[in-house]
């Protein structure tokens, strides 16, 4: 099962470094592949989440249509942009995808629609979420007795 969160914006950013920028100002210990430009951005996008690989797809879409698909949402404005992030059920991707999601949202001054809880977030609440995940994840590790290695 695969899952969606939609960063909606004004602007765009102009490069995959710019978005790195976005995330390093976060301090996220994530880093996004530069291989393909950013307006190319279209299927998996690998990233380096804690220096493992992983990654989300990552497609830019129509504004309109996906706001118009989320009828029941009450949307602030009519935004011109949006990135949408997809994951599978594996959480260092959906921890890939909220990071890449919650800076992104930051830098272009937009938010974030989390599509499975048809909830808008601001930049801040997306970052909220993502220290939520990383907790999670560190409680199902000492769960299984896995150590993180330094």
């Amino acid at each position: 099962m695969s899952m969606e969160i939609f960063v909606f914006s004004d602007r765009r950013l102009g490069s995959i470094a710019e978005w790195q920028g976005a995330v390093d100002a976060e301090s996220f210990a994530l880093r996004i592949s530069d291989k393909r430009p950013f307006a190319a951005l279209s299927g998996f996008l690998p990233m380096q989440l804690e220096g493992r690989g992983s990654g989300c797809e990552c497609d830019h879409y129509d504004a309109g249509e996906i706001m118009d698909g989320f009828a029941d949402i009450e949307f602030s404005r009519r935004w011109r942009h949006v990135l949408a992030l997809r994951f599978g059920g594996y959480i260092d991707e959906c921890i890939c995808a909220y990071m890449a999601g919650a800076a992104y949202a930051r830098a272009t001054e937009g938010c974030v629609l989390d599509g499975e809880e048809g909830r808008l977030l601001t930049p801040r609440e997306a970052v909220n979420v993502v220290r939520e995940l990383l907790k999670f994840r560190k409680g199902r590790q000492a769960e299984r007795g896995e150590h993180e290695t330094c």
